[in-house]
Formats: C-alpha cells, structure tokens, sequence
C-alpha cells in the first residue's frame, strides 16, 4: 500500500525502481560549521600577513623618505660617499685638525675606493694641519702600493703638512712601501715591519695536465704572448723577462726607501753617525762611533794635517760617498725579504721611534707647530652599507673565481709571502 507524499513512490503510486538494487540510498549531509580551531587558525594566518604587509610597507615609505630628506637637505655629498669621520678629541673650534687615516689590508689599486675619497677630503679641509697615517697591511699589489704612495706624496707636497707614520700590528713589504712618505716613522713594541722585496705568484701546472692528458695549445701574435701560462713549463727566456720585471721593481722599492729614509740617501743626513764597520749578516747591524769619538778623530786629523781648504772638502765629499756606498750596500743586504721587530728595525734606521698611535699623535700635533689642548683629533673611516656583509660573504665563497685570477695571472706583490691570494679554506 502507499501513500500520496510518500517519497518513496512516484506521481502515479507507484514505487521506482533504482537503478542499482543492491548498493545504499546515499543521504547528503548538512553543511557543519567550522570548528573553533580552524578559526583561530584562520584569524591568526590572516593577521599575520596582514602586519608583515604594513610593516613592508612602512619600510618602504622610511627609506623613501630618509632618501628624499637626503637629497634635499645635501646630506650626502659625492666627494665624500663612502667616507665617515669620527671626532676623537676636540671639536670644530678648535685651531687645527689633525686626521687619522688608516691603511689596512692587502693593497690593490682602487682609483675610486676609501683611500683616493679619503685624500681628496683631506684637500678640501681647509683646518687639516697634520696627517698620521696608521698602517697595518702586509702589502699588496706593486702598481696599488705605488699609487697609494703617490696619492700620498703629492697630498704631502702640495699642502705642506707633516705626516706621521704609526705601524699597527704588522706594516711589512708595501705597507713598509707606503710608510716611507712619513717624516717620522713609529712602530709598536710588537709590530712586523721589513718584507722589503718582490714576488710573482706563479704556479706551474705542466706535469698535473701532462698526467692528465691536457695539454695547452695557444694561439698567440709572438712567441713570448703566452709567458706565464701556468699549464706549460716556462721556457729560460720566459723566466728571464719576469726576473728583469723583478729586478726593476726592486730597485724602485729601495729607490723609494732611499728617498723617504735620510739615512739611507746621502752620507750629510741629519744626525747620521760614521760607518766604520760593514754590516754583520747576522742581524744586519750596522756599528757606528759616537760623536765625540768623530770629533776626536776629526781634530787629530786636522793637527796632523795642515791640508789645504780644498783638500778639505774633496776628502770630505769622498767621505761621504764611501759613506753613501756604504749605506747602499747596508740597504741591500737588509732588503732581502726578511721581517724585522720593531726594535731591529729602528737599529736599521728603517724607523725612527718605538711608540703607539697617541705618542705618532703627539709628534703630528708638536711638528704641525698645534698645542694638545686645542687640537681636533678626527679619524677617517670607510662607511659600511647594510649590504656590505651579505656582499663581502658572496666574494669569498667563490673559491673558483679566486683560482683563476690567481693562477691565470701572474701578479707583481710588494707583500709578505704568506698573505698572497689562496683558496678559500
């Protein structure tokens, strides 16, 4: 029997039949509501997003606006981008400046970098009247430590101020290059100072490639194009043309130490004693007679001699070229690549003073003719970007890159051996 709202028959009474006999009617079911911690999970996940959003956003907005502040107030100058200078002592009233610029690192030329910036803001500083150079570099590249020297010079020349040298912990080879400009030297107690000398980086891989089965083929314009090519063994003329180029760059260094170090650039320096004795290998020290035994000496001599006034001064021109050559031969035995204390060094003449950066300071302020309490002690920086890190990590991860500029190009280094570019460990 059925029923007429029965929905289990049809308009006409009866029952349908499905199409599947055996298998359960399916029964949808209702929509449930979502339960409590999906809300909460939802809400969160949204609110999240949402403040990371805004707080992007303000960042945004602050740069932007510390940026345009920038530009209109002309708070960022060209000439001196990437430079900071920090007060030490004093402040802008008083009578003079006195600059601190630090060489640090291994040197290569950078014609736009921090020293080059830092030296062009010492010539527009109308109240800089001395410069105390603190170096603690083992050296770097020949062409980068001669530009530096130069900048320096010409920086020394044409404002005519004093500088003062104050070595850190170890100025050796082109830091050494560097340091002759000073008009007084002062290294540490504990300072490395010396490495005068030249090395080329080369390295020969010829037996490797030949087990290898490589072989470097080059196609060159002459026959000495490929000089240097580290997958052949050098020919005799190769090597003979990279000693030449070492032989001259080490005349230039001792050249330079001449001409930076009176002692060592004419018999009539200042305060120079008498060589009476060659140099001992051992130690490179140089024995001398104090002054009043010369002047004893010189007055025997004269009640010996009765010489004429031109005899007098043709011996002592002779004298002083002997004294000269002397020196000459004293510089090259001690240029011989080999590091020195500070207390060697200073017996060498190849520093004037033992003292720390305040005592180079003090010399600065005394030769710049300043009184200590009303001078300005600044000291130049170079101005590290947000950025500078997350960079500087990328370059040193690139072991490959460094391989073939090393390898691939043999350079001339004013530098202490052990600092010459590796592989990244």
């Amino acid at each position: 029997m059925t029923y007429p709202n029965d929905p289990s028959t049809n308009i006409n009474g009866q029952t349908p039949q499905r199409p599947f006999p055996n298998h359960p009617q399916f029964i949808p079911r209702p929509p449930q509501p979502p339960r409590f911690w999906q809300i909460v999970l939802k809400d969160f996940a949204m609110t999240v997003v949402g403040v990371v959003l805004f707080c992007f956003i303000l960042f945004l907005f602050a740069i932007g606006t510390v940026v345009t502040l920038a530009k209109v107030l002309g708070a960022v100058d060209p000439s001196t981008a990437g430079l900071v200078e920090t007060t030490v002592k004093g402040d802008d009233s008083c009578d003079g400046k006195v600059v601190i610029l630090p060489i640090e690192g291994i040197i290569e030329t950078d014609e736009t970098g921090f020293i080059p910036t830092a030296i062009e803001a010492l010539r527009e500083d109308k109240r800089v009247r001395a410069l105390v150079l603190r170096v603690n570099s083992p050296g770097g590249t020949i062409s980068g430590s001669d530009y530096y020297l130069h900048l320096l010079k010409q920086l020394k020349e044409d404002l005519g101020i004093p500088v003062i040298v104050s070595m850190g912990d170890l100025a050796a080879s082109g830091g050494y290059y560097i340091s002759t400009v000073g008009d007084k030297i002062f290294a540490e107690r504990s300072t490395t100072t010396g490495s005068i000398g030249v090395i080329v980086s080369m390295y020969n891989a010829a037996e490797l490639c030949k087990k290898l089965g490589v072989r470097s083929n080059p196609v060159t314009s002459g026959p000495m194009k490929g000089m240097g090519d580290f997958m052949k063994e050098p020919t005799p003329e190769e090597t003979a043309i990279w000693q030449k180029m070492v032989d001259d760059s080490y005349e230039q260094f001792l050249n330079v130490i001449k001409e930076g170090r009176e002692w060592y650039r004419d018999g009539n320096s200042k305060g120079a004693d008498p060589i009476t004795k060659r140099e001992r290998l051992s130690g490179v020290k140089v024995e001398t007679i104090s002054e009043e035994e010369a002047n004893g000496k010189e007055a025997a001599d004269s009640a010996n001699g009765g010489k004429s006034e031109e005899q007098t001064e043709k011996g002592a021109a002779e004298s002083n070229e002997s004294v000269t050559d002397e020196r000459d031969a004293q510089l090259r035995k001690l240029a011989d690549g080999r590091i020195y204390s500070a207390q060697e060094a200073k017996e060498l003449h190849l520093i004037d003073e033992i003292g720390f950066l305040d005592e180079a300071i003090d010399a600065a302020i005394s030769e710049a003719g300043l009184e200590k309490s009303k001078t300005q002690i600044v000291r130049y920086e170079e101005e590290k970007g947000f950025f500078d890190s997350f960079t500087a990590v990328k370059s040193k991860s690139d072991p490959l890159t460094q391989a073939m500029k090393t390898i691939g190009t043999p350079r001339g280094y004013y530098i202490c051996p052990r600092a010459l570019p590796a592989f990244d460990k």
